[in-house]
């Protein structure tokens, strides 16, 4: 199995991410789960949708083994949020020329994903902020609702304008990570957030239903 890059998150009130290189293959067992229809689709819909803009995803990875989701897929502080994560899921993106992007991570019941996380790589200049717009974009239009720009959440017209609102802020700031405030679409909510590292920027964005 190809080297995978998985992210490990603590909560506490905000999240805040560290990207966990593992270099060792997944042992999943005989641990997955039937009803993962929610996931196949958003999964498979997004690949397909990523692959029109010349990015490439990767086929899942799924954990449903409660040893498996302790070790790759902790993501909350609290003990009693964390057993809320029964199923995850997480691809790789990488751009046309095979270069690693970043990843998309679902979590959730076994039925449905009740987050979706994706996180982006960049330098830090401004030429790889179309690659964060359309990565972001294409996750909301496809897992939350095509309608952005007809209901326009915040006065935003499109979440490219809420891309460039947020780098503006982090650019001309101090601190090292930068959160938008919430934006709310079609029943569900979004969180933006900016972090500075030695290789640039890691953004992120959350879905929560």
């Amino acid at each position: 199995m190809k080297k995978l890059m998985l992210v490990i998150i603590s909560i506490v009130v905000a999240m805040i991410s560290a990207v966990v290189l593992i270099t060792q293959p997944l042992l999943l067992g005989d641990g997955l789960v039937k009803n993962e229809s929610k996931y196949i689709n958003y999964n498979q819909i997004l690949k397909q949708k990523l692959a029109d803009n010349q990015i490439q995803m990767s086929s899942p990875i799924k954990l449903s083994k409660s040893d498996d989701i302790g070790k790759y897929c902790s993501f909350f502080k609290s003990e009693e949020k964390q057993k809320l994560v029964q199923y995850c899921t997480s691809t790789e993106l990488k751009d046309q020329s095979g270069v690693f992007l970043g990843n998309i991570h679902m979590v959730g019941t076994r039925e449905e994903p009740k987050i979706i996380l994706a996180l982006i790589q960049t330098d830090k200049s401004e030429r790889q902020l179309g690659l964060v717009k359309t990565v972001f974009a294409t996750i909301s239009d496809n897992t939350v609702c095509d309608c952005w720009s007809d209901k326009k959440p915040g006065g935003l017209t499109d979440i490219g304008q809420w891309v460039d609102g947020i780098y503006q802020f982090h650019h001309g700031g101090s601190k090292p990570h930068s959160k938008s405030e919430p934006v709310s679409l079609d029943g569900k909510s979004m969180d933006l957030e900016i972090t500075t590292n030695d290789d640039g920027y890691l953004w992120q964005l959350f879905v929560y239903s």
